[in-house]
């Protein structure tokens, strides 16, 4: 994985400059989908037969080198693919990754364990219409009356989009977050 500073080169275009080079590959299958935790300083990548990475986002981090856990990588079918972030709020919430030949998302905890922000956990796996998903993105600002907590979004393969409330995602086993 490569990081670039994208900054203003004083003539109004864009320049990005590489700032690290970071990140372990199984060299199996690929590096399928990067999700970036502003708030809690993290960066979590699928590799795509294996499970989820995470890293600091920070590359003057000390740590910033160092893989800080691979979870997820027990249950899923096949391929680990999209990868987002429900915020309920600063600091908890939960990471959503589909499972892609499954047409589910596996659900673990943001903060992870009390003591280990590092250990996610499954909470929740929620079986979804997708077709082989491949992308997904999550809010969890009430955007209006159908979807009071968020809403969250997943892609089939053929490019058919598919619409949720986190409401129904949360059931009763998922926290929601405040309007």
């Amino acid at each position: 994985m490569w990081q670039y500073l994208l900054e203003d080169d004083g003539s109004g275009n864009v320049k990005a400059t590489k700032v690290r080079e970071f990140g372990i590959w199984s060299g199996q299958k690929e590096i399928e989908a990067i999700a970036v935790d502003d708030r809690l300083g993290y960066v979590y990548y699928s590799d795509e037969g294996v499970g989820v990475r995470k890293y600091f986002a920070d590359p003057d981090n000390k740590r910033a080198a160092q893989e800080l856990t691979l979870f997820g990588n027990e249950g899923f079918t096949q391929d680990h693919e999209g990868i987002c972030i429900y915020e309920v709020d600063d600091s908890t919430g939960y990471i959503l990754v589909s499972d892609q030949q499954a047409n589910e998302f596996h659900i673990f905890t943001r903060e992870g364990d009390s003591g280990n922000p590092h250990a996610h956990q499954l909470v929740k796996i929620i079986k979804v219409s997708t077709n082989e998903s491949d992308g997904s993105e999550v809010t969890s600002l009430a955007l209006n009356e159908k979807f009071p907590q968020g809403l969250f979004v997943a892609m089939s393969d053929n490019k058919t989009f598919h619409y949720y409330s986190w409401v129904d995602i949360a059931g009763s086993d998922l926290k929601v977050a405040n309007p």
